[in-house]
């Protein structure tokens, strides 16, 4: 009995202090994760830190544009949010561009929670969402024979753009899937497609935030310490549970005796 009351006692005392030091943690990591939970209906994704100091502690404030290139035309999506072909502006793309392919005569561009169907002459065509069911958020996109294939939670699924239907499993085995490599976009389109002087959105910085980038290496590692402490407090809060009721449970048979 004083053996198990010392390893409450033990347990409770560090219990509670590594508790006052991750708290504040717990409390960050939760609401940074839900505000990047609906970064879309936020409109997080859109806007942007006007902090010049933060931007210069960044190091990189004219970050290259992710561009992918289809022939003699490329997609891209500029820091405003908004998708173009060449240095033609063609609508607003929700989330980041994870890929781009040619599917018959039009073109696609995939962006996170959204896919834009675009003319080589650079119309819209149509945008697809989650409503009408695309599987967001859209990890990448490519092509199996022909056909475009989307990827979403680990899985691909292959597109049918005339009935606008995703729910198809793409072959597990054997199916080969063609993507296109971002590249570095010309510099005679990327002088023509206007660059916001800012460019850090708040999706980036509270994702940065959360995952303890923001401070560079060591932000990460501290973070990877932090998830060592909540882990400990939910194992030693476990262990006072348990340690406890054993207690409770033996106290009326040493009573009787």
């Amino acid at each position: 009995m004083r053996l198990r009351s010392r390893l409450v006692g033990l347990l409770w005392h560090w219990h509670r202090r590594v508790g006052v030091l991750a708290a504040f943690f717990a409390v960050l990591l939760a609401i940074t994760g839900i505000l990047l939970n609906h970064s879309s209906e936020l409109g997080l994704d859109r806007s942007f830190v006007d902090w010049p100091w933060l931007s210069e502690a960044y190091g990189d404030a004219a970050p290259d544009l992710p561009a992918f290139q289809l022939g003699e035309l490329w997609l891209s999506r500029a820091s405003n949010g908004r998708v173009y072909l060449n240095a033609q502006e063609v609508a607003p793309c929700s989330g980041k561009l994870v890929g781009a392919v040619q599917s018959g005569a039009l073109l696609l561009a995939a962006c996170t929670q959204e896919l834009l169907l675009i003319t080589r002459s650079g119309e819209l065509v149509e945008s697809v969402t989650a409503s009408t069911g695309l599987p967001t958020p859209l990890q990448a996109i490519g092509s199996i024979d022909s056909r475009a294939a989307l990827q979403a939670d680990g899985s691909w699924w292959l597109a049918d753009l005339d009935l606008m239907e995703f729910g198809t499993r793409a072959a597990a085995g054997g199916a080969v899937i063609s993507q296109l490599v971002p590249d570095r976009l010309p510099e005679q389109i990327r002088a023509k497609i206007p660059a916001p002087d800012q460019w850090l959105s708040w999706e980036r910085l509270l994702l940065d935030l959360h995952s303890g980038r923001l401070f560079g290496r060591m932000g990460v590692l501290w973070m990877d310490a932090v998830a060592v402490l909540l882990a400990s407090l939910a194992t030693s809060g476990t262990a006072m549970w348990w340690l406890h009721r054993r207690r409770r449970q033996l106290v009326p048979d040493v009573r009787c005796s």
